[in-house]
């Protein structure tokens, strides 16, 4: 296949444009564990959004390296695809995790002391 340097760029640059909703939350995690400390809700959204940035990453790359350079067979490439939507999926647990824990604390903290 033909293609060129800039169509590959574009490509990536197009793809990695799903990575920014991930950036985000990493910079907001980032925040809120320099604010409220080391605390275990923070260091789970924020290892899981690392997770799902790092597979939109290797997503893209191992896309344009299958597409543009044919550097595998189609099944080394699906093997790839399920392994980086496996880690995907852990990512996302862990951030629900950790979201679900910094839910829990804020409710706990906004209802009035029952004793």
């Amino acid at each position: 296949m033909n293609t060129s340097t800039p169509q590959i760029i574009i490509q990536l640059l197009l793809g990695l444009f799903y990575a920014i909703p991930s950036i985000a939350f990493i910079i907001i995690c980032l925040y809120y564990l320099k604010k409220a400390g080391s605390t275990t809700d923070g260091l789970l959204l924020l290892i899981g959004n690392s997770i799902i940035f790092i597979t939109i990453i290797l997503s893209q790359i191992t896309m344009v390296l299958f597409v543009y350079y044919r550097k595998w067979e189609a099944d080394i490439y699906s093997y790839i695809t399920m392994g980086t939507g496996i880690l995907s999926f852990i990512g996302s647990v862990l951030s629900i995790l950790g979201l679900f824990l910094l839910v829990k604390r804020v409710i706990k903290n906004l209802r009035p002391n029952e004793n």
